[in-house]
């Protein structure tokens, strides 16, 4: 199947309804998140604010015929602490009608370009934090959702073709719908 015609580009306050839609939509009806209730329009907002303040690339994918946001992905710190730095954890989510359409590939495919190279993606993040610390490690974490193809174990799959390694998997360490989920680590290098 082609992958829909879509335009990878930073995210902008503008998107944000539409990315919160998105985001909704896998909080009330998945595990994927463990986040239990939506967040509204401002906490997303300020959430992306943070992301952008911290130098950090936010990115949406936009079909080219309506313009709408079909998917979004960001990177945060892995943890507060100072070590830490050089390493960033991805979000990825796609509106749940274009699942298996390209458009998590595409915006998987741009960020770790951002990431390995930011000196030719000026304006996809701001200050130089990625020039300065040049990230060498992107985690993906992902819960193990039984009632999503493969039990689950597809969308680790989908990580694996794109470079990533699993690296963890912890045993019943959240808990959504009334049962207890296990997640799955995965680790990409940015650099050698």
């Amino acid at each position: 199947m082609a992958a829909i015609a879509c335009t990878i580009r930073p995210a902008v306050p503008e998107d944000i309804p539409a990315i919160n839609q998105i985001h909704k939509h896998y909080v009330r009806n998945t595990v994927i998140t463990f986040i239990l209730e939506p967040n509204t329009d401002e906490e997303t907002l300020a959430a992306y604010h943070k992301i952008k303040n911290e130098g950090l690339p936010y990115l949406v994918a936009v079909d080219n015929t309506t313009n709408k946001v079909l998917g979004y992905t960001y990177v945060s710190s892995f943890r507060a602490k100072a070590g830490y730095r050089h390493t960033l954890e991805l979000s990825l989510f796609c509106d749940h009608t274009q699942v298996r359409k390209g458009v998590g590939a595409q915006l998987l495919s741009r960020l770790v370009d951002v990431l390995k190279h930011p000196e030719q993606w000026e304006g996809y993040y701001q200050g130089s934090r990625l020039i300065e610390y040049r990230p060498r490690q992107l985690m993906a974490c992902m819960a193990i959702d039984i009632d999503m193809p493969g039990a689950g174990w597809k969308l680790r799959d989908w990580y694996v073709r794109h470079g990533f390694q699993q690296t963890a998997h912890l045993k019943e360490v959240g808990r959504k719908k009334e049962r207890w989920i296990d997640t799955v680590f995965l680790q990409l290098a940015l650099r050698e």
